[in-house]
């Protein structure tokens, strides 16, 4: 493979206008990524556990409260 061919996992938080890249892999780094839980660790807020700290202005929920059964949705 040449370079830029191939999977990549990006991860980006935006703010207002500003974009920022927080997490990269390629290639191989991929692989780890077995699961929604790792997918989520590695995302800006994380999991919101109680020990993970949002900085001021951003969001902090309770732990899980956004973890719905499918049939616990709205139409």
């Amino acid at each position: 493979m040449g370079a830029g061919d191939g999977f990549a996992l990006n991860v980006f938080l935006r703010d207002g206008e500003d974009v920022y890249r927080t997490y990269t892999t390629t290639g191989r780094g991929v692989e780890r990524l077995g699961s929604n839980w790792t997918l989520l660790d590695l995302t800006p807020y994380g999991r919101q556990e109680q020990w993970e700290d949002s900085p001021e202005g951003r969001p902090q929920s309770a732990p899980y409260q956004w973890w719905r059964l499918h049939d616990e949705y709205g139409s």
